[in-house]
C-alpha cells in the first residue's frame, strides 16, 4: 500500500552500542554484539525513510564489528554494500561482501552476519506487494546477488538513484512518483537477482481473452489513473487473472497495461500543460514522473515537442 500522508522519518546518530543495536532492530528483529574496532571509534549512523510499502535504508557502522542473528527477514531487502566487508549465512548460501557488491535476503529467511566497518543502502518491499505489482503471484526470491556483472553494475545505479530520490529531506513524494519508484525498485529485483521468473517457466493464461477485457482494463485506467495502480488491481476490475490481462493487452493492443497506463497519465500531464495548470516539474511529478529528462522523452515522442514548448505555447503541437 502507498501511503498518501507523509512518509515516515527515522534518522539517528549515535556512539552508545545499545542505542545502536535498538536503531537497527527496528529495521530487522535480531540478536547482537557489537564491538569496535582497533584504533578506531565506535559510531552508527542509521536513516530510513518509509512510504507505506516501500522504503529506502541508509546505514552506516563506522568502526564497528556488528554480528547479528535474525531468525525471519520481515520484507524483501534489496541493496548495496558502499563500504567496508561483510559475510552473511543462510540455508540458501552464503555470500561475502565489499563495497559496491549487491544482495538480495528473501521475505521469512533467517540469517546470520558478521559486518565490518560497513554502509549499506537497501529498499524494502513486501513479498506480496512485488507480486500484486506484476500479476506474478508465486513470485519468490532466493538469497543471492546479482546474477551478472552488468546486472551488478544496474543495480548499483538503481539503488543510489532511488535512495537518494526517497531520502531528500523535507521532501514529500506525491502518490504517483512512489508508486514509479515501487515498481522501478520491483522491476530491477527481478531482472537482477535469483527468483521464479528466471527458473520456472511462465504458462498462458487460461482461455483467449477478448477484446472487452482490454475495453474495460482501458475504462478502469482512465477513471483511476491519478491513484497507485497495479497489474492485479486493474486485472480485476477488467475482470480477468493478470496473466489473461498482460495477454489481452498483448494480442489486441501490441502493449501492457502499464505501457498503456502511462500514456493515459502523458496525455493528462499534456491538457495540464496546455492549461498552464503548474510547472513542467510539478505536472510530471503529479502524474506520476519523477525523472524529469525521462518524461522530456516520452512527451516528445507522444507530441514531437518539449513540455516545456507546450508549456509556454498554450496549443496543442
Amino acid at each position: 500500500m502507498i501511503v498518501t500522508t507523509p512518509p515516515q522519518r527515522v534518522d539517528v546518530h549515535t556512539q552508545d552500542r545499545d542505542d545502536a543495536v535498538a536503531a537497527v532492530n527496528r529495521i530487522v528483529a535480531h540478536e547482537a554484539r557489537i564491538d569496535a574496532l582497533a584504533g578506531h571509534d565506535l559510531s552508527l549512523t542509521f536513516h530510513s525513510v518509509s512510504y507505506g510499502d516501500l522504503s529506502a535504508l541508509r546505514l552506516r557502522m563506522s568502526g564497528v564489528h556488528y554480528t547479528a542473528t535474525a531468525a525471519t527477514m520481515p520484507a524483501v531487502f534489496a541493496g548495496i554494500y558502499t563500504d567496508g566487508l561483510a559475510a552473511i549465512r543462510t540455508s540458501q548460501g552464503e555470500q561475502s561482501l565489499g563495497p559496491q557488491d549487491g544482495l538480495l535476503y528473501p521475505e521469512g529467511l533467517p540469517s546470520t552476519a558478521d559486518f565490518r566497518d560497513t554502509g549499506q543502502q537497501f529498499l524494502v518491499v513486501p513479498r506480496s506487494v512485488a507480486a500484486e505489482l506484476t500479476g506474478i503471484t508465486d513470485l519468490r526470491f532466493r538469497f543471492g546477488g546479482p546474477v551478472s556483472e552488468a546486472k551488478r553494475r544496474f543495480w548499483v545505479r538503481t539503488v543510489g538513484y532511488l535512495s537518494e530520490q526517497l531520502t531528500i529531506p523535507d521532501l514529500v513524494h506525491p502518490p504517483l512518483v512512489v508508486e514509479q519508484f515501487l515498481r522501478q525498485a520491483v522491476a530491477a529485483m527481478l531482472i537482477v537477482f535469483p527468483n521464479t521468473t528466471m527458473t520456472e517457466a511462465y504458462p498462458p493464461g487460461p482461455g483467449r481473452a477478448e477484446p472487452s477485457v482490454v475495453r474495460r482494463a482501458m475504462e478502469f485506467m482512465e477513471t483511476h489513473a491519478d491513484q497507485p495502480l497495479s497489474v492485479t488491481r486493474i486485472a480485476a476490475a477488467a475482470g480477468v487473472g493478470p496473466r489473461g490481462l498482460q495477454e489481452a493487452f498483448r494480442r489486441h493492443r501490441s502493449s501492457t497495461p502499464m505501457a498503456q497506463l502511462r500514456r493515459i497519465r502523458l496525455d493528462r500531464a499534456h491538457r495540464e500543460l496546455l492549461a498552464h495548470d503548474g510547472t513542467v516539474e510539478r505536472i510530471a511529478r503529479r502524474w506520476g514522473f519523477a525523472d524529469p529528462g525521462r518524461f522530456a522523452g516520452y512527451y516528445r515522442e507522444a507530441y514531437g515537442r518539449t513540455p516545456a514548448q507546450t508549456l509556454r505555447s498554450g496549443t496543442a503541437p
